[in-house]
């Protein structure tokens, strides 16, 4: 099988796995019902992906990949970093809409201990991260954070938009978002503060 070929038969593969994962669930979901509704044969899903879990990291990565190319095409609309914070805390609230979202944490909340697909969930969730890197980097050229401090300052900001996350089971994506432009303002007033001092 070509390579082109094999890559257009894992991404159909991948589309319609998600599909239906959204309308069963992960534990629902068995490699019978994968077969069936993919049209895809057995062997070929498993020329493609290790297992079911393989397949769902997959999945993760490149639904994580297609939310960072979508801020990265967003991006150039906000002039400075501050804005940029906003925006990504905005893009992330956005996502909270995506079915695929409630379906990974089933998935994570069910995944026994396995050091391969932590790993992967753990680059997957890194992803961002360097997206936040990014955008404080900028102030950082621009004087307003320290240079020395964008890396442990990215990680907490990932962590702050992280855990009001959970939040998202309690409000509206309005109040969400509300939430979440306090919570950038906050985070930019402790860091911007601390590097007058």
């Amino acid at each position: 099988m070509s390579s082109e070929k094999a890559q257009r038969k894992r991404d159909m593969i991948l589309d319609k796995a998600k599909e239906l994962f959204i309308q069963r669930g992960y534990a629902a979901t068995s490699m019978d019902e994968l077969v069936k509704y993919t049209g895809a044969s057995k062997g070929s899903i498993y020329y493609h992906f290790e297992s079911k879990e393989d397949l769902f990291v997959k999945l993760l990565a490149k639904q994580n990949q297609e939310w960072m190319e979508a801020w990265n095409d967003k991006k150039a609309r906000y002039a400075s970093f501050e804005e940029k914070l906003y925006g990504i805390a905005d893009h992330m609230v956005d996502d909270f809409q995506n079915p695929l979202t409630k379906i990974a944490e089933e998935f994570y909340i069910n995944q026994p201990e396995n050091k391969t697909i932590v790993g992967e969930m753990l680059a997957i969730l890194q992803g961002p991260r360097t997206l936040y890197r990014e955008i404080l980097a900028e102030g950082a050229d621009e004087g307003r954070i320290p240079a020395e401090d964008v890396e442990e300052i990215s990680v907490i900001f990932g962590a702050l938009l992280d855990g009001m996350s959970i939040s998202y089971y309690e409000r509206s994506q309005k109040e969400s978002r509300l939430l979440y432009r306090k919570g950038v303002t906050y985070f930019l007033n402790g860091v911007l503060s601390s590097q007058g001092s």
